[in-house]
């Protein structure tokens, strides 16, 4: 019985784990060129250098913002939960911008992986990933539950 137990306090364990891990994998993670050196950035912070509020990060150092894809799920779910509107609202915001010459949208870089690499090769660079595509070649500085 006590074998038994200990069988399925492991199992247990384990599918708690792999259900932690599948969560972290569902999330959004905000990152940023190894030499920014930023110790977190809120979510009105990223708003702000998203929507062209802001050229710089709090520390002073120039960002540069590279979006998803426009039709990207992890686009549409990083611009509900930063900027509070949807990928469609903020294409329109930046269409005014850019009609009346007051602001340049952020670039736009197909995938998690190529918006990590270009990320982590750019100084000053911005991005939101997965959170599965996480490595150590970039700071993560927001976690987007």
């Amino acid at each position: 019985m006590r074998k038994f137990q200990n069988v399925l306090s492991k199992t247990a364990v384990m599918v708690l784990l792999l259900a932690g891990i599948q969560s972290v994998q569902a999330e959004i993670a905000v990152i940023t060129h190894p030499g920014v050196k930023e110790i977190g950035v809120s979510r009105e912070q990223v708003a702000d250098i998203y929507m062209g509020n802001s050229k710089s990060f709090p520390n002073g150092v120039s960002a540069k913002p590279v979006d998803q894809s426009t039709n990207s799920p992890v686009r549409e779910k990083f611009y509900r939960a930063v900027v509070r509107k949807s990928a469609s609202a903020v294409n329109r915001h930046w269409s005014k911008l850019k009609f009346t010459g007051k602001g340049k949208p952020p670039r736009v870089i197909a995938g998690d992986e190529a918006v990590k690499n270009w990320v982590a090769r750019n100084p000053g660079a911005i991005g939101y990933i997965e959170g599965k595509y996480l490595d150590k070649s970039v700071n993560v500085v927001l976690i987007i539950p």
